[in-house]
C-alpha cells in the first residue's frame, strides 16, 4: 500500500502531494473526492496528469514548478553578470522538463 492510499484510509481532510509528479499521481489515483494540493517540477499537463493549470479540474489545485522556461532569462543574465565570457555550457535533458520516476 503506498502512502497516498494509507492516508486516505485515515480519512483526511487534505492531501498534499509534494515531491514531483509521482506523489499528485498516487494522489489522484488514490482518491476522488479528498482534495488534493499539488506542488510539482514536471508540466502536469504535458504529461497528462491535469486538463490545465488554471483549472486542473476534479479534486486538484496546485502549483507546477515550470523553472525550465525560465532558462532562456537565466542565461540572459549570467551573460549580464559575465560579460567577458566566450563560451557558457549548458546541460539539458531533452526527453522532458522533469525526470520521472515511474509512469
Amino acid at each position: 500500500m503506498n502512502q497516498a492510499n494509507e492516508l486516505v484510509r485515515r480519512q483526511v481532510a487534505v492531501l498534499v502531494a509534494s515531491g514531483g509528479d509521482r506523489a499528485a499521481l498516487d494522489a489522484q489515483a488514490a482518491s476522488a473526492s479528498i482534495p488534493i494540493v499539488f506542488s510539482a517540477g514536471g508540466d502536469l499537463v504535458a504529461h497528462g496528469r491535469v486538463a490545465s493549470l488554471g483549472r486542473p479540474g476534479a479534486n486538484l489545485t496546485g502549483v507546477s514548478l515550470l523553472t525550465t522556461l525560465l532558462e532562456a532569462k537565466r542565461l540572459s543574465l549570467l551573460r549580464e553578470a559575465l560579460p567577458a565570457a566566450t563560451r557558457i555550457g549548458l546541460l539539458v535533458n531533452p526527453g522532458g522538463t522533469t525526470v520521472q520516476n515511474g509512469p
